[in-house]
C-alpha cells in the first residue's frame, strides 16, 4: 500500500508522535546492548522508508533501551504482496538470509552463544507472520537464541513462537485482522474491529502504555486497550495528513 486511506485495508507507518514510553510506563531493558536493527515493513510497504523506521524506533525500539543510532536502524526490503502466499514464503527466505549472514559476520558478537550486541528485528502485521516463521528457520540454523530480539506488532500470538528468541509482542485488544473473529452488529463496532490494525505506528505512547503483558517463555504480549473510536480517528488521520 502507498497510502494511507481511511476507511481501507492497509497497514501504514509513521514519523513518531512526541515522546515515547514502554508499555509498563517505565524504561525497558529488553532491547539493551543492541546496536543495530532491521525494520520490515507491512503489507503493501515492502521498503519501510524514513519515516517508517523512525516510529518503529521512537515508539517500540527506544523506550525498551534500543542501544543504536538512527542509522544503525536498516530496512530489509520484503515483498509484502497481497499474494500472500509466495508473499510470506520469499519474505521468510529474505529475512533468513539476512540474519545468517549477518551471524556469519559477526555482528552480533557472539562467544559460544553469549551475544553482546544482539539484532533486533521489527515487524509489523505480514512482517510479523513472517517473522515468526523465520524464528523456526533460524533456530534451526543454529543461531543463538541470545543472538536476536523480536519486537512485532498487530502479530496473531497463537503463531508466535514462545521458546525460541526473546520476542515481545504489541497488539490491540479487538483487532479483527490479529484474532479474526465473529464481526459486531454495530457499525461503529465493526468500524473499530477492522482498523484497530492501521493505527500501531501512530498510537501514542500513552496507549502503548496502557498494555498489560502476558509472559509466555521468551514471549511477552503486551495487550493494549481497543481504542476509542475518537483515539482510532485520532490515530488514522495523523497519518493520512502525513501523507502516508
Amino acid at each position: 500500500m502507498k497510502k494511507v486511506i481511511l476507511g481501507a485495508a492497509l497497514c501504514s507507518a509513521t514519523v513518531a508522535l512526541a515522546g515515547s514510553a514502554s508499555a509498563d510506563g517505565a524504561d525497558s531493558e529488553f532491547l539493551a546492548g543492541s546496536t543495530n536493527a532491521l525494520i520490515l515493513g507491512s503489507t503493501g510497504i515492502p521498503t519501510p522508508d524514513a519515516g517508517y523506521i523512525a516510529g518503529a524506533e521512537s515508539l517500540y525500539l527506544e523506550p525498551n533501551g534500543y542501544d543504536g543510532a538512527a542509522a544503525s536502524a536498516l530496512a530489509l526490503t520484503t515483498p509484502e504482496t497481497y499474494d500472500f502466499t509466495s508473499s510470506v514464503t520469499q519474505g521468510e527466505q529474505d529475512l533468513v538470509s539476512a540474519v545468517v549472514a549477518d551471524y556469519a559476520a559477526g555482528a552480533m558478537d557472539c562467544i559460544k552463544g553469549v551475544c553482546s550486541d544482539p539484532l533486533t528485528i521489527f515487524a509489523y502485521s505480514q512482517s510479523s507472520l513472517i517473522t515468526s516463521l523465520a524464528e523456526q528457520d533460524l533456530a534451526a540454523d543454529g543461531i543463538p537464541t541470545d543472538a536476536l530480539r523480536f519486537v512485532m506488532t498487530g502479530a496473531d500470538p497463537l503463531g508466535v513462537p514462545d521458546n525460541l528468541y526473546p520476542t515481545e509482542v504489541y497488539n490491540i485488544d479487538g483487532d479483527f485482522w490479529v484474532l479474526p473473529g465473529v464481526l459486531g452488529t454495530d457499525w461503529q463496532d465493526i468500524e473499530l474491529e477492522l482498523l484497530q490494525h492501521f493505527a500501531y505506528l501512530w498510537l501514542s505512547p500513552a496507549e502503548i502504555a496502557a498494555a498489560t503483558p502476558v509472559v509466555e517463555g521468551l514471549t511477552t504480549v503486551f495487550d493494549m486497550p481497543t481504542l476509542t473510536l475518537d483515539q482510532l480517528w485520532d490515530a488514522l488521520i495523523t497519518a493520512f495528513n502525513a501523507g502516508f
